[in-house]
């Protein structure tokens, strides 16, 4: 596995490392050899452990700073599987990452991408870094042997953008419910007495038109923002300014602390969503996850995912509209509470998605490992094998 900062982090923890902590170690459960390069700048000594759950890791340097650090580190990790290992397929995150699967190809097996999102049309990346991520993603389109796209959305824009089809397989998310809301206190608020926010502060997630929407509103709840900016400017100081000029709301910052975020989750009247670019987004599973009642941004990937479990909005007055029809429906938000649960225990499940992968890695390699040892059907499949 290519393109992670690796298994267990302890910075930086993005919807791919949460997603392939629960999918890596389930496949080596199952008798699978599997090994994840990390980027070692994102594990401080002590946690650079040679196997952990069943998986191998191997630390690469991360050289370039925070925009590079991916690339420099993914290209020393493919020159490292080049030069001394053998594996049977090459498995990269990361459209960024398309160039060096092109390299990697030189290895003569199976090598499988998820594309994950459309990076080149994120506002916070200049023309420079567009372009790259653009070719980037022709690159992946021409030599990956297999695509992964995390939503059928992702899927179809593949298809005509690029004439290239994929595997849709999303990611997954724990159904949980709060343990210890004493947590959330320090936040000032009390569960089902606020609105929350957990999002990366960049414009393409809708941060300042929730905020702004949640500001013209009447609603005596308030408005918990979590997240952080690593760059300052303009956008963020209308944050800011949003902020400051009512009582209401709080921006907290990052919030590193996963058994805090849950109770934020749980306890909250509503979450508010405002992704637009992307596929499946991990902080809308877990957030369904934990019960959490949905107001999204109106996208076709938001709309496959909550598929009638939430409530839209596609600008400032709607949000505000929403918060009202969300304060006055107490019944309402409890139903959409106990669907939003019930549909991640039915399609986006872990062990389901690890399913997923681990057909689609098979299949990669020819359907059939041999080696002696018991055969396992495979998952949605006719097929079987035996476990490498």
């Amino acid at each position: 596995m290519f393109g992670l900062r690796g298994l267990h982090p302890d910075l930086e923890i993005s919807g791919f490392e949460t997603a392939f902590a629960e999918i890596a170690p389930r496949l080596a459960a199952r008798g699978h050899a599997v090994t994840m390069y990390c980027r070692s700048a994102a594990h401080s000594p002590e946690r650079r452990l040679a196997h952990e759950d069943g998986v191998e890791l191997v630390y690469m340097p991360s050289p370039g700073g925070k925009n590079f650090a991916a690339v420099t580190s993914t290209l020393l990790a493919v020159l490292h599987g080049l030069l001394r290992r053998r594996y049977d397929v090459w498995f990269f995150v990361n459209v960024g990452m398309g160039h060096h699967c092109v390299l990697a190809r030189l290895s003569g097996k199976p090598v499988v991408m998820n594309v994950d999102g459309l990076d080149w049309t994120r506002a916070k990346w200049g023309p420079i870094a567009r372009a790259y991520f653009r070719s980037a993603a022709r690159s992946a389109v021409r030599f990956c042997t297999q695509l992964i796209t995390d939503a059928e959305g992702m899927r179809q824009y593949y298809r005509e953008h690029f004439g290239r089809d994929s595997e849709m397989i999303a990611y997954g998310a724990d159904v949980e419910s709060s343990e210890q809301p004493e947590l959330i206190a320090p936040f000032g608020v009390k569960p089902r007495d606020y609105y929350l926010i957990v999002s990366r502060l960049v414009p393409e997630n809708s941060v300042e038109e929730m905020m702004e929407g949640f500001a013209r509103s009447q609603t005596t709840r308030k408005l918990i923002v979590v997240g952080s900016a690593n760059y300052e400017n303009a956008f963020h100081a209308r944050l800011r300014s949003i902020a400051a000029g009512d009582s209401r709301i709080s921006m907290i910052g990052h919030v590193s602390d996963q058994n805090v975020l849950r109770e934020l989750w749980c306890n909250c009247h509503a979450y508010l969503h405002g992704h637009t670019v992307g596929g499946t987004n991990p902080a809308l599973l877990r957030a369904m996850g934990y019960g959490s009642a949905v107001l999204a941004s109106d996208t076709v990937f938001n709309r496959e995912v909550l598929e009638g479990t939430g409530v839209f909005f596609d600008d400032v007055a709607s949000v505000t509209a929403r918060i009202a029809e969300l304060d006055a429906s107490p019944e309402m938000v409890q139903r959409l509470r106990e669907e939003a649960k019930e549909r991640i225990a039915e399609h986006y499940n872990w062990d389901g998605i690890a399913d997923q992968y681990e057909r689609v890695f098979q299949e990669s390699a020819g359907n059939v490992w041999h080696q002696a040892g018991t055969k396992k059907a495979l998952p949605e499949s006719g097929a079987t094998v035996s476990s490498r």
